[in-house]
């Protein structure tokens, strides 16, 4: 066998991907796991193989240690399917997992300064629409609550292909790979509920 492919989710870091959002290729140079971004590893790279979670189905999966510093320390591939099938395929394939554990630093990735203002920003232009959403019978999104969404999305979006604005995001020797894929969810969710309210809001 010299390439094989698996459907199933997987865990980037606290984000959860569920079935059939992630893929991973397995081939004799790298394996490479695809879902919210692209997650990349040659054989000097995978410390080692883990199987994780104890319900079949529900919650078994393969934990890839690794020592990649741009990445989460938590990377996991959740397999429906038995797992020994997942595992058997990396000798089958011929990659061997030669990598040497490596620290990494601890504590949140990104600049507490910027959390904060994150979230300061989006509660204050939610709450600026609260009252009319008080007022009886009223369920419609306001203006700022669309504005809100659509400034979450372009800050996504801005982060994902500014070097820089990425400079400004990470906390000193950190990596915006660490954090990619919650800026790849956040992305999708608030530029889809962004959408979604524009709608009822202009054609109400």
């Amino acid at each position: 066998m010299q390439e094989t492919s698996f459907t199933g989710g997987a865990r980037i870091g606290w984000i959860n991907a569920s079935w059939p959002f992630a893929k991973l290729n397995v081939s004799r140079e790298k394996i490479v796991l695809t879902t919210l971004g692209k997650y990349e590893f040659s054989p000097d790279q995978v410390v080692s193989f883990e199987p994780h979670g104890l319900i079949p189905v529900i919650a078994s999966g393969i934990r890839i240690n690794h020592n990649r510093p741009d990445y989460p320390g938590t990377i996991i591939f959740w397999y429906p399917g038995l797992r020994n099938t997942v595992l058997s395929s990396f000798a089958q394939c011929g990659f061997q997992a030669s990598g040497k554990a490596q620290a990494r630093p601890q504590g949140m990735p990104m600049r507490w300064s910027v959390i904060i203002a994150m979230i300061l920003i989006w509660n204050v232009l939610f709450f600026l629409d609260l009252p009319p959403q008080l007022s009886p019978g009223s369920a419609e999104p306001g203006p700022f609550q669309i504005l809100a969404l659509v400034s979450a999305c372009a800050f996504a979006t801005a982060a994902k292909l500014s070097t820089r604005l990425q400079n400004l995001i990470m906390g000193e020797g950190r990596y915006f790979g660490e954090v990619k894929s919650f800026f790849v969810l956040m992305q999708l969710l608030t530029g889809a509920l962004a959408v979604g309210f524009g709608l009822m809001y202009f054609l109400r």
